[in-house]
């Protein structure tokens, strides 16, 4: 229904316009023209030929605006008359391209409502439903520390920020507007989720819309700019991962903190910890893109699908998700004898390597990443134990895969 009121709005109302051929399009045009010429000279005047045009537009449903476009081309001889059969051509010529758009047009909302159903389980940026509201309820608890069930409007706004959800500034401010419907000031969980999924679900369509106008090449350029006076020197494009990392997370970008996570397990590291952030923006780029693609969402949800086929879904390293953030933890407050829930780097790359045996070398590149050491080189070790389970089943699901240029 939606697609017919689109192909209304664009041609004026009333019934779709029907399908002819070309040939017979300039027939029936023709014929038009041919009636209105009463004396048969081959011309028309202004008001004869905007008379055909009337006629048209009742027979194939063109809207004022596709007849202005039409008149636009009659060129009026000295007489000020129009050589009708010369014009004809040119007239069919335009209500084919308005015919093409209009088409155009429907196919595309078509692609995104399809793409949006097929892919409804990501409606956040290539993430599972149920692992949003999991990780959501998490961002809430830890936000709500006086434990009274609700959040203020600059905890709840304070709550998305930290969520390491990859809300952009205008998805937080689109739910700061819609949250909190009884206008008491505060925000429950369960007054939120009813309304996060379809708010979500809109800004993927207008995501997917914007993806047909911004290239690959243009987001690239938007996180160079991001990285711009990074490097320690001048004309090199090396950075410190700690510092590039941060600067992905803080960039607005839409990319969740285990997207992030992945795209770093990608990049080449030296042993100074340094890498080059045009690589880095090229891998961010070409999963950005991907995420906002009508096909790429499909694959996603193919791919998930087949995921929780397996038998061992939930199982990573052979451990699942509360056994392996529950033995992270207690190993890191094992090593952490003062209690001050800081560790350093060295430290939280011990206790990975030995926690979560046989882990591959580029799965500790992502986790680690998940460590962002403060200017005295420690780290709070709870983001790692929190995010290293969501990191691993990411990117073992081949999720990461199918929205990563290399995995193409």
């Amino acid at each position: 229904m939606q697609q017919i009121e689109a192909r209304e709005a664009e041609y004026g109302g009333g019934e779709p316009a029907p399908k002819m051929s070309n040939d017979q399009l300039i027939e029936r045009v023709a014929s038009l023209f041919s009636q209105a010429d009463a004396d048969g000279n081959g011309f028309l005047d202004r008001k004869e030929f905007k008379q055909v045009f009337v006629s048209l537009k009742e027979e194939l449903g063109l809207s004022n605006k596709v007849i202005k476009q039409i008149m636009a081309e009659a060129d009026e001889n000295d007489d000020g008359v129009i050589e009708y059969r010369e014009f004809v051509p040119m007239a069919v010529d335009v209500i084919n391209v308005m015919e093409a758009k209009a088409d155009y047009k429907e196919n595309q909302m078509l692609d995104k409502e399809e793409a949006l159903e097929d892919a409804k389980d990501f409606l956040l940026h290539g993430m599972p439903r149920d692992t949003l509201e999991e990780m959501l309820k998490n961002a809430f608890i830890k936000a709500d520390k006086d434990k009274s069930g609700y959040l203020d409007r600059k905890e709840f706004k304070d709550c998305l920020k930290a969520s390491g959800l990859g809300f952009t500034k205008k998805e937080i401010n689109v739910m700061m507007t819609e949250v909190d419907l009884d206008g008491d000031g505060k925000i429950t969980y369960e007054e939120f989720v009813p309304l996060c999924f379809s708010m979500l679900a809109d800004m993927m369509a207008d995501k997917m819309e914007q993806a047909a106008t911004e290239t690959e090449e243009q987001i690239t350029e938007t996180i160079l700019d991001l990285f711009e006076g990074s490097s320690a020197e001048d004309d090199s494009t090396m950075v410190n991962k700690s510092v590039a990392t941060q600067i992905l997370r803080d960039g607005d970008l839409g990319l969740t903190r285990v997207q992030i996570a992945a795209i770093m397990s990608e990049v080449k590291i030296d042993k100074k910890d340094m890498l080059d952030y045009q690589e880095l923006a090229k891998s961010c780029a070409g999963v950005m893109s991907a995420l906002m693609s009508v096909e790429q969402q499909r694959l996603l949800a193919d791919q998930m699908s087949d995921m929780k086929a397996q038998e061992d879904y939930g199982i990573v390293l052979g451990l699942s998700q509360d056994q392996m953030t529950n033995s992270l933890d207690a190993a890191f407050r094992d090593v952490d004898t003062e209690g001050s829930g800081l560790l350093s780097m060295e430290q939280v790359a011990s206790v990975v390597m030995s926690t979560l045996e046989g882990i591959e070398p580029a799965h500790f590149q992502a986790v680690m990443s998940l460590a962002c050491p403060d200017d005295e080189g420690n780290v709070w070790y709870d983001d790692v134990s929190e995010w290293a389970y969501h990191t691993m089943e990411y990117l073992a699901s081949g999720q990461h895969a199918v929205l990563s240029p290399r995995g193409e």
